[in-house]
């Protein structure tokens, strides 16, 4: 009787729970890319050059770099972010943002000016995120 009671629960529970766990992962991928966005901010401050957010979209992926010697040779801060959950996807329209030493977007290091806009779906669920040309994030 117990087990029947909650089969009936679950199967009742489990359509309402599935967008809410769509949504989270969906928030879940831009608080990742807000975060390597604030990472190659302060590491264009920290370095004093120029650090790039590199993003390949068709494989949802970002992550950031610097010439940390000044020899230019550029290296990765961080990790390589991969965003693999079953059938989340992104869209950018920039593949590499730019910082300055002073934190700001910037078109040095083979950037384009402007700002990008980069979306993350899943299912029906969608978070777009918007960067500045000075280089803020803005949800």
């Amino acid at each position: 009787m117990t087990v029947a009671v909650v089969g009936v629960l679950l199967a009742i529970m489990i359509p309402k729970l599935i967008p809410a766990f769509r949504q989270r992962r969906v928030a879940t991928a831009a608080d990742r890319f807000v975060l390597a966005h604030s990472l190659a901010r302060s590491t264009a401050i920290r370095y004093g050059r120029v650090a790039r957010l590199n993003l390949v979209p068709s494989a949802t992926r970002f992550w950031v770099d610097v010439d940390t010697s000044g020899a230019g040779q550029r290296q990765i801060i961080g990790s390589v972010e991969t965003l693999s959950e079953g059938g989340l996807t992104m869209t950018a329209t920039r593949n590499l943002l730019c910082f300055d030493a002073r934190g700001f977007a910037t078109t040095r290091g083979g950037c384009t000016g402007g700002g990008d806009t980069v979306t993350f779906t899943l299912g029906n669920r969608t978070t777009t995120l918007t960067v500045t040309s000075l280089g803020k994030v803005l949800r």
